[in-house]
């Protein structure tokens, strides 16, 4: 499975580690596709299993998004293929018939963001930040955030997050129904994700499986891949890369004036 995902069980809870907390925990290829292998199994082998965690290592970051050093330079058609990767791992924990929850310790942005929107259970430290920085950069969300956050948080918070590409802090995404949870001392944090874990796990696992079926809102292949593509336009236009290559040089973007 390799270093960049750790997996680690504890009876009928399985927590799964994004390891890469020298990159904040970016997502790049390789740790979107062992993300997804990883649910799949779960889903599909791992029958003891009733609840899975997905966090972050270290003590900074669930995930910073997607690894801007892999996307950098690439054409449409190679940001495509990318963003479909991460629409792969992300949908299949957003479909996993084995509940899943995110525990969020430091930042939540960009594909770490919508990674975290596609669990069924949010549960952040109260030093937690979270946002979607893509407009930013000249970039849009290409992993279902454009779907999943106005779904989560209605229209009015939705827009305000991806227009402005503005942070928000624990209590106000608790405020505005991002988090399942009030926001918790970063000490408690593991505590209480393993105890909502536990909890849950004690269910049965058809039955679990059974309700989050009939819960789910479907989201549409249709506007996934239309996103999917817009997002890829936007990554390998000029002002996605000058955006890109901005942040990677800690400058201010110089967009086109069209």
């Amino acid at each position: 499975m390799g270093s960049l995902i750790a997996v680690d069980d504890d009876g009928r809870v399985r927590t799964i580690t994004l390891n890469r907390p020298d990159r904040l925990n970016a997502l790049n290829t390789s740790v979107l596709d062992t993300l997804a292998e990883e649910v799949r199994r779960v889903a599909e082998e791992s029958r003891g299993i009733r609840c899975l965690v997905i966090r972050g290592a270290g003590d900074r970051a669930f995930s910073a998004g997607a690894d801007l050093e892999e996307i950098r330079g690439l054409d449409a058609d190679q940001a495509h293929a990318f963003i479909r990767r991460g629409h792969r791992a992300i949908t299949a924990i957003e479909r996993s018939p084995v509940p899943v929850i995110a525990e969020v310790d430091g930042f939540a942005l960009g594909g770490g963001f919508e990674l975290m929107l596609a669990c069924h259970v949010v549960i952040a430290s109260d030093r937690s930040q979270f946002g979607l920085p893509e407009a930013r950069i000249g970039c849009i969300p290409g992993f279902g955030g454009t779907q999943r956050l106005p779904r989560t948080v209605g229209k009015a918070a939705a827009f305000h997050l991806m227009l402005t590409g503005s942070r928000i802090d624990a209590e106000r995404a608790w405020q505005i129904g991002l988090l399942s949870v009030p926001p918790v001392p970063t000490a408690e944090l593991p505590r209480e994700v393993a105890e909502t874990a536990f909890l849950i796990a004690s269910g049965s696992r058809t039955g679990l499986a059974n309700l989050l079926e009939a819960a789910r809102q479907s989201t549409s292949g249709p506007a996934l891949e239309h996103e999917a593509a817009l997002a890829a336009l936007s990554i390998a236009s000029v002002d996605g890369q000058e955006g890109i290559t901005s942040f990677a040089e800690r400058r201010e973007p110089v967009f086109t004036e069209e």
